[in-house]
């Protein structure tokens, strides 16, 4: 374990032990989990999220409750949110592609092999890890530009226009990215039957389809007790907010 990973999760620990009483919730539910009791450790775990603590161990886990409890939407709600959280790490993915399979009719985008490049770039990087790779190649593009200033050989100067070049690809795409996150916020479906209406009410002439739990859709709009989506095929239409759980 790095020393990074070490500092995060300490200070996620002390985080808990400062918001919680003196039973962490977090140990609590891990304690659950152990004795399969995923009843109790997603209520534990649940907890923690309505007090506005998050990390992608949190969710990882309580997942994996859901997943154990055959409630597969609320499962890959977890999962997304630790994957936003953690997108690289490999466990994630694989229990997500392992829920997704789970899901009845699952409907996916249709097949480009230009957004799915685009897909991979944005979800395999944070927001913060943009921030951070851009922070750090202007950071080194000014230490090079004043090493080039103090020692100008070929050498200097290439590495200061290399960082330089990195920065505004950089920033480029952290800007991408926050228009992406912007402008995609996303739904998962976590009622077993879910009924799409053209308009934000209930009435039978005007529902649309069903879909299923698991599913993922695009947020478009919402009000209080509605919100308009779009699925990864194309349909569109209102749904109940208490079918679905955002991922945000």
């Amino acid at each position: 374990m790095n020393m990074f990973k070490k500092i995060k999760i300490i200070l996620f620990t002390s985080s808990l032990l400062f918001c919680q009483n003196p039973d962490s919730l977090f140990v609590k539910g891990n304690n659950y989990y152990n004795n399969k009791d995923f009843s109790n450790a997603i209520k534990s775990y649940e907890d923690i999220i309505d007090q506005g603590l998050y990390h992608a161990d949190l969710y990882f886990n309580l997942g994996n409750s859901y997943y154990n409890l055959e409630d597969y939407g609320n499962a890959r709600w977890s999962y997304e949110m630790a994957f936003n959280l953690s997108p690289r790490n490999s466990d994630i993915i694989y229990n997500l592609e392992l829920t997704k399979r789970k899901i009845a009719n699952l409907i996916e985008p249709p097949k480009s092999s230009i957004l799915n490049l685009i897909n991979i770039l944005f979800n395999s990087f944070t927001y913060n890890n943009f921030i951070f790779f851009t922070s750090v190649s202007i950071f080194l593009s000014s230490i090079f530009f004043l090493l080039s200033r103090i020692r100008p050989i070929p050498l200097n100067k290439l590495i200061y226009y290399i960082f330089l070049s990195l920065f505004f690809v950089g920033l480029i795409m952290s800007i991408n990215k926050f228009f992406w996150l912007k402008n995609n916020q996303f739904a998962i479906i976590i009622s077993e039957n879910a009924d799409i209406y053209s308009a934000p009410y209930a009435n039978e002439n005007i529902k649309t389809f069903t879909l299923f739990s698991g599913n993922k859709t695009k947020v478009a709009q919402s009000t209080d007790e509605w919100i308009e989506i779009s699925v990864l095929d194309g349909r569109k239409g209102w749904i109940k907010i208490k079918d679905v759980r955002t991922l945000d």
